[in-house]
């Protein structure tokens, strides 16, 4: 069995896998985000009111807290609203018994004449009298560090100890004032507090195309780099252990003033894209350059890349990249120069192939691509041996999820996975891709759909697919696609976000965020047929990795999440893990 386990900030989190009934409770409030309602109740308040008369009303705060050193708590990153404030006793924080207990799911009962509660959730009962420094628990005596009491009429209970007997997980962020309580998950999640400073990882934008990166998570060797797009400051590198403690910060000057994508290549350099916008489409003015990092991310290398009917680098589209025998690719979107037909600048994709040891350019796309397609909203590339394989979101040319194959300098196979009804180029497909992985017989690729046969165009309702297609498939009819979900039209869920990734040749997890009627997390996991081998599952409470590719290490994928509105950024990243067994 899967023990459960606390250790503040070094040591890990592991939520049991258990069954979990979700429900909404009167006592947590709906909030978008923990952080957000925290900042929330620590602005100032106002000093009085101005009432009708032209007489002013001070207010008089003696009474209350103050909302700078109150201590909040929040349940799977819902704020925990609460009519009397924590409290704390020697050290161990005290919550508002009900606010904390329907948070969870328990059952509860109150003895108003012995003023006893008791407690049951999950073939586990709790009992604690007010006062008394002793709980049983199923029957057996244990000590408390506190003991209940009773405060403006509301019981008041040892957060730790009863969220911890009852299998959920504590993280206190002391410089945030903030208790973080887990209820027990679906899966083995790790929750850990890292003392750093992040972005904000809400960024994941896409609608009808996508958007770059600003966030990498890298893993080489024994340590874990985070690097960050900073602005004209530059990028934020930092270094960690495998436990996620600090090691060292620096920051790297950019070459360009766009970041385009990151890449850790087979011979352990940092690869990063840059660019700038060409809008006078002169051939001679450098539009990306590809730059070459060491282990010290001391400068190693550079091509400079021009005359590629370029305008505006990286434009309504991604960046993503691969290696293989010394052989970089780079695949991402631009817009064109001006069409003297139309007169218009159309966007479409562009692909880079170069040289990681002599940093020289193999390839560059230019006007037209070999593996041209326009629009191109979300531009994915992984290499299969002698093989090089893309997956755009296509608009026009074609207007379909599209997967290309290059062997030998030429496209030998191009298969469309989704067909979009509609006209050509009308920016609007339903569609979103979030994903392209090689698997040991098939090429994978996943994202979110709108139904294309029922109130298309009408419909906001997204589903999850995956498209499985055959190497050495010559006929559409030969792909597979697999809907992981099945929300009818009508439901109103929305799927923007959605990851794939790789930890073998057969085994993929799949990773969602929902909205809607249907808030949160989802995973599930697949061989490389497309079979699923855990079926969709809901991570409760767990917030999504945003626009970033989650780490893997072993059967496990690891991503964290912070809030940049929090004004304690040193305090409020935490990192989860989702162990695939």
């Amino acid at each position: 069995m899967i023990k459960t386990i606390y250790k503040i900030f070094t040591a890990m989190l592991c939520i049991a896998m258990l069954p979990l009934t979700v429900g909404s409770s009167a006592s947590a409030a709906a909030a978008d985000n923990c952080q957000t309602e925290i900042s929330k109740a620590r602005k100032p308040r106002p000093s009085g009111a101005l009432n009708q008369d032209g007489t002013y009303t001070k207010f008089d705060y003696s009474n209350m807290p103050d909302p700078k050193e109150t201590i909040f708590a929040c349940v799977n990153n819902q704020f925990l609203a609460t009519d009397v404030p924590v409290q704390t006793e020697n050290g161990f924080s005290l919550i508002p018994m009900r606010a904390l207990l329907e948070a969870l799911g328990a059952d509860i009962a109150w003895d108003g004449d012995s003023r006893t509660v008791t407690v049951k959730l999950q073939g586990k009962t709790i009992v604690l009298q007010v006062d008394r420094p002793d709980a049983s628990v199923n029957g057996r005596t244990v000590e408390l560090d506190v003991p209940a009491r009773m405060k403006d009429g509301r019981v008041l209970i040892p957060t730790r100890f009863v969220s911890e007997q009852l299998g959920s997980a504590v993280v206190w962020q002391p410089k945030n004032k903030a208790i973080m309580i887990y209820k027990p998950l679906q899966a083995e999640v790790t929750a850990q507090a890292v003392q750093t400073k992040t972005l904000g990882t809400d960024d994941y934008k896409y609608g009808n195309y996508f958007s770059t990166a600003k966030r990498f998570l890298l893993h080489k060797k024994n340590r874990v780099v985070l690097v960050e797009d900073m602005g004209d400051n530059g990028l934020r590198v930092q270094e960690f252990t495998p436990a996620f403690e600090k090691i060292e910060e620096k920051m790297i000057s950019k070459e360009l003033p766009l970041l385009g994508g990151i890449h850790l290549g087979e011979d352990g350099c940092y690869y990063v894209v840059y660019g700038q916008p060409n809008m006078e489409e002169s051939p001679t003015k450098t539009v990306y350059f590809i730059v070459k990092y060491d282990d010290s991310w001391t400068k190693a290398g550079q091509i400079d890349i021009s005359d590629v009917y370029v305008t505006d680098p990286f434009h309504a589209g991604n960046v993503t990249m691969d290696s293989h025998n010394g052989k970089l690719a780079v695949y991402s979107t631009r817009q064109r120069y001006l069409t003297p037909k139309d007169g218009l600048r159309h966007q479409s994709n562009i692909t880079f192939l170069a040289d990681m040891k002599s940093m020289t350019l193999l390839y560059k796309g230019a006007e037209w691509p070999r593996n041209h397609v326009s629009h191109s909203f979300a531009a994915y590339v992984r290499f299969d041996g002698d093989k090089i394989i893309y997956a755009d979101h296509g608009d026009a040319y074609p207007r379909s999820v599209v997967l290309q194959v290059e062997q030998r300098d030429r496209i030998v196979s191009e298969l469309d996975i989704l067909k979009f009804p509609g006209k050509i180029g009308d920016n609007y497909t339903g569609a979103h891709v979030g994903g392209l992985e090689v698997a040991k017989d098939n090429y994978l690729v996943a994202g979110s759909s709108v139904s294309l046969t029922e109130q298309y165009g009408a419909s906001k309702t997204k589903n999850v697919y995956l498209g499985v297609v055959p190497k050495g498939a010559k006929d559409a009819k030969e792909i597979n696609v697999v809907w992981l979900t099945d929300h009818a039209v009508d439901s109103g869920v929305d799927i923007e976000e959605t990851h794939l990734v790789k930890l073998n040749d057969d085994k993929f997890v799949l990773l969602w965020k929902e909205s809607g009627n249907n808030e949160g997390l989802f995973y599930a996991v697949v061989d490389g047929s497309g079979k699923q081998l855990y079926r969709p599952s809901a991570l409760q409470g767990v917030p999504s990795p945003g626009h970033i590719d989650p780490l893997v290490s072993g059967d496990s994928i690891i991503w964290y999440q912070s809030d940049s509105r929090s004004s304690n950024e040193q305090d409020t990243t935490m990192l989860y893990k989702l162990q695939i067994d």
